[in-house]
C-alpha cells in the first residue's frame, strides 16, 4: 500500500468495511495492506469489455457507468455505481473469464484496488476477510435484483426521480445520452421527463 493514501480515504474505506464486518486495528492493518491506490482520471477505462478482471476497485468517491457495445458500434449503458462501495464484473472475476462490459469512470477520482491474487489469499489467511467477501456478493445480488425490478416495473420517469433523489449531485453531472441509455429512453424523451422533473 502506498503512504500517501490520505487518511480521509483509509476513513471512508474503514467505515464502509465496518458496514459488514467488525474491524479491530490489526485485521484492519492486514486488508488494507493488501491494497493499492491509484488516480483515475475522468472517462479512464478500469475494465474493458474482452479481458478478464483481475481486481477489485473501492470508490471512496465519484460514479462509475458500465456499459457494453452492439455488434453495430451502439454503447448501451446497463447501469452506475455510486461511491462508496467495490466494483468489479463480478462475473468476470469470479469465474475468470473475460468481461462482457466495460467499466469506466465518469469523474476523476482516487481509488483503491486489491488484486485477484491478492483477495484470494486473504480468504485463505483470514476467515472474516472471506465473511466480508461473502457478505458484499449478497449486497452485489440485492443490488442486481432490485435494479432488474425496477427496470421491469417502474416507468422512466419513477427511475430517474429514484436517481434524483438518492444521487443529485451525480446525476446532474451524467451525460444525457448515457442517462437515457440507462433508462432505455432516448434523450429527448429525457429531457421532457427533466423538464417535469424540475417544474
Amino acid at each position: 500500500m502506498n503512504d500517501y493514501i490520505s487518511e480521509n480515504i483509509l476513513n471512508l474505506f474503514h467505515e464502509f468495511v465496518n458496514r459488514f464486518i467488525p474491524t479491530e486495528e490489526n485485521l484492519f492493518d492486514i486488508i488494507i495492506s493488501n491494497f493499492e491506490y491509484k488516480k483515475v482520471a475522468r472517462k479512464e477505462i478500469l475494465l474493458e469489455a474482452g479481458k478478464t478482471a483481475d481486481k477489485i476497485f473501492f470508490l471512496p468517491e465519484g460514479f462509475a457507468r458500465f456499459y457494453h457495445t452492439k455488434k453495430e458500434g451502439t454503447e448501451v449503458t446497463s447501469d452506475f455505481y455510486f461511491a462508496p462501495g467495490f466494483i468489479t464484473s463480478f462475473t468476470s472475476l469470479i469465474e475468470q473469464k473475460p468481461s462482457i462490459v466495460n467499466i469506466q469512470a465518469m469523474v476523476k477520482m482516487d481509488v483503491l484496488f486489491i488484486k485477484y491474487k491478492n483477495l484470494m489469499s486473504l480468504y485463505e489467511k483470514e476467515h472474516k476477510v472471506e465473511r466480508l467477501g461473502r457478505l458484499l456478493a449478497e449486497q452485489v445480488f440485492i443490488t442486481s435484483e432490485k435494479h432488474l425490478l425496477s427496470f421491469l416495473n417502474d416507468t422512466p420517469q419513477e427511475r430517474y426521480s429514484w436517481l434524483m433523489n438518492e444521487y443529485p449531485e451525480y446525476v446532474k453531472n451524467i451525460p444525457l445520452h448515457f442517462l437515457a441509455s440507462y433508462l432505455g429512453i432516448t434523450p429527448e424523451s429525457l429531457s421532457r421527463i427533466r423538464n417535469r422533473y424540475t417544474k
